[in-house]
């Protein structure tokens, strides 16, 4: 049964605790999220990632934890992704150069029956940031501001992976940023209330070539 107060239901969540338990017989070895060497990357030339987002944002409670669902679309590669929902890990899923960031947001999309995840960075710095991110968990707000959820440099990583939570499904292309963006103390607490801790250990990378696309230039 959910408890339910202003249109929120308090639900069981995961347990990340006894996520070594998530594992299915079957499940890709190619599991997320991994441990990224930048020395070790392979340089790839990829076109620009153009983002759009629209409408409003709507909460949604699951057991793999608070989604939100949104309109919006990703184009790369002469193929758009339909976005679907994002939803916070309190810690960063991804390591990279054995660095875990702050925070790490998921934006979920789908194209057929394909299914991309771009993942974004976050640390708590002394820059004034503008974020909404509180907003999001007591409000709809507008989907646009979630483009201030974007680095300005928008470089990233791309693999092969899984999701992070069950099913684990497989075949799922990541784009991870490589630079983080500005957060508050307020965004990461906020994050923490909802999400204690909430992240994935770091997975087997299995061989899997992980690629470095530089869009700084």
């Amino acid at each position: 049964r959910q408890m339910c107060i202003r249109d929120r239901c308090d639900m069981k969540h995961l347990d990340y605790s006894q996520q070594e338990s998530w594992r299915e017989v079957g499940d890709t070895s190619f599991q997320s999220p991994i441990a990224i060497s930048s020395q070790q990357a392979k340089n790839g030339m990829q076109p620009d990632l153009i983002t759009h987002f629209s409408g409003q944002t709507l909460f949604e409670d699951r057991v793999v934890g608070e989604q939100f669902l949104v309109s919006g679309t990703l184009e790369i590669a002469d193929e758009t992704w339909t976005l679907e929902r994002f939803h916070f890990h309190d810690g960063a899923e991804h390591l990279v150069d054995d660095v875990r960031h702050d925070i790490e947001i998921h934006f979920v999309y789908h194209h057929d029956d394909r299914i991309l995840v771009l993942a974004v960075f976050g640390d708590v710095t002394s820059v004034e940031s503008d974020t909404h991110i509180p907003e999001v968990f007591s409000e709809a707000i507008d989907a646009q501001l979630l483009t201030n959820w974007l680095p300005k440099d928008q470089s990233y990583y791309r693999y092969v992976g899984s999701l992070t939570t069950p099913p684990l499904g497989e075949n799922v292309t990541w784009l991870i940023f490589s630079h983080p963006i500005a957060i508050s103390e307020d965004d990461l607490s906020v994050i923490h209330q909802h999400y204690p801790n909430n992240y994935r250990d770091v997975q087997d990378i299995a061989g899997r070539e992980i690629v470095s696309v530089d869009l700084s230039k």
